[in-house]
């Protein structure tokens, strides 16, 4: 019987930290270092928690910019914003929701 090797191709891929998010009354801001400061309703992040579907995220003037989804291991909240996509882990925007933290970072996939 003839050996076999098993070859596992990974992507490296790096997070870097690229702004900050918190909750401001009834939404989630997201302020992106360099690019400026996104929202999306509170109310529409949990749907997206719970994997019901993804949301628009908009510009301080109510613009699509982009959209918001889970990710498939349910870990880490992605958004692509203007063709970039960032992520966040859900164990923090949990937290951050449920108003036992103030605010979370936002890291950028490289």
């Amino acid at each position: 019987m003839g050996k076999f090797a098993v070859v596992r191709e990974r992507s490296c891929r790096s997070l870097e930290k690229a702004g900050r998010f918190r909750v401001e009354e009834e939404k989630v801001v997201k302020y992106l270092y360099g690019i400026g400061s996104f929202q999306i309703g509170r109310a529409q992040v949990i749907p997206v928690l719970l994997r019901l579907g993804d949301e628009v995220i908009r510009d301080q003037d109510g613009g699509a910019v982009g959209m918001m989804s889970l990710s498939g291991s349910g870990k880490g909240l992605k958004m692509v914003i203007r063709e970039r996509l960032y992520v966040v882990p859900v164990r923090r925007v949990k937290r951050v929701l449920e108003g036992k933290k103030k605010k979370g970072a936002v890291f950028e996939v490289k």
